[in-house]
């Protein structure tokens, strides 16, 4: 029988790879000037959107926290996405690359955190077939495996939720927010000193 994909070391790996993206970050060029309107409006789309991918995040683990790989969790973010806490991951990480006000590097940044975990959702979703067969394949007719669909929401009036499971999530939801503070230091730093640093992307 297959077994579960190991959350921790997964969790472990985007750890690290966000802390590695810091120094990367100094050398990505805005496509808008840092003084124009443009950028501040490109910056600002991308902090709402880190924001929305924090507080899906935060959504998702409220229902699955806990019962992850126990069972099959259909309600609330699982009712319109299979995978709804790595989708807001993903969206999280491509308002990063905006907030910076480069469109390829959010594509980019977006595009690899959204490959690793959709990967990684497809070893879980071959998992929770083999662990629940008939229930995880009427659950996945009926609900897309990564793109969301809002029109299928459905929810319990009350939900009960483990707060250990929140406290975990507090810390990476602390990793993602501290890119707000880090790119405004670097947009100063970058304005103050001028450009000095070859620009990527």
């Amino acid at each position: 029988m297959r077994q579960a994909v190991n959350q921790r070391i997964r969790i472990n790996i985007l750890r690290v790879s966000f802390l590695l993206l810091v120094p990367i970050i100094l050398f990505v060029r805005p496509h808008i000037a840092l003084e124009g309107i443009g950028h501040e409006v490109i910056e600002t789309v991308g902090t709402l959107l880190l924001i929305a991918g924090v507080l899906g995040r935060f959504w998702s683990i409220l229902y699955v926290g806990g019962v992850k790989n126990a069972e099959v969790m259909q309600d609330g973010p699982y009712s319109m996405t299979r995978n709804p806490l790595y989708v807001a991951s993903t969206v999280a990480a491509f308002g990063i690359g905006l907030m910076l006000g480069a469109f390829g590097f959010a594509l980019l940044l977006g595009g690899v955190v959204g490959g690793v975990l959709y990967i990684t959702a497809r070893r879980e979703s071959a998992f929770l077939e083999a662990h629940f067969g008939a229930v995880y394949r009427d659950y996945a007719d009926r609900v897309p495996f990564f793109f969301p669909d809002p029109r299928l929401f459905r929810s319990k009036t009350e939900v009960t939720f483990r707060t250990n499971a929140l406290r975990r999530n507090l810390f990476d939801a602390m990793v993602f927010l501290s890119f707000i503070p880090l790119v405004e230091l670097i947009d100063s730093f970058k304005l103050h000193f001028g450009w000095s640093l070859p620009g990527l992307w």
